[in-house]
């Protein structure tokens, strides 16, 4: 060490040695817990209900197409699903039937040429709304 390091350090600690310690003051316990108890509790906001089905709704949507294709799926391992011949012979059928008078309306070509686009704006549309966190409403 240098010969100046040395007077630094002697310097330094007469410094500190003749500085009285620092010490709050008498009140100064009363005054921070008055301050506490100022403070009012703050409750959190409650959820809102469309919060908690905008984050449901892809895991249904997930859930009804895994049913839809156990139901009407011919893999032989998915024969095991409960009820499954009732929805092939009860539910689909009526299903056929309630969709067979949309198909007039969309036999033209134009229609489902405009159908197809806004359907894959929409599904764009959607898909970046959910990956970029912000709300579709």
């Amino acid at each position: 060490m240098e010969k100046d390091d040395f007077l630094n350090d002697d310097f330094l600690r007469e410094l500190i040695l003749q500085s009285p310690s620092d010490s709050p003051s008498d009140d100064f316990v009363a005054r921070v817990m008055a301050g506490v108890e100022s403070v009012q509790q703050s409750n959190p906001a409650p959820k809102s209900y469309t919060l908690y089905i905008k984050n449901i709704t892809p895991y249904l949507l997930l859930s009804l197409l895994l049913i839809l294709v156990v139901s009407t799926s011919d893999i032989p391992f998915l024969n095991w699903f409960p009820g499954k011949y009732y929805y092939l012979n009860n539910l689909l059928p009526y299903f056929a039937t309630l969709f067979s008078g949309l198909k007039n309306a969309f036999s033209s070509k134009y229609v489902s040429f405009g159908m197809l686009v806004f359907a894959s704006a929409g599904l764009l549309f959607v898909v970046d709304r959910l990956l970029s966190r912000k709300t579709i409403f």
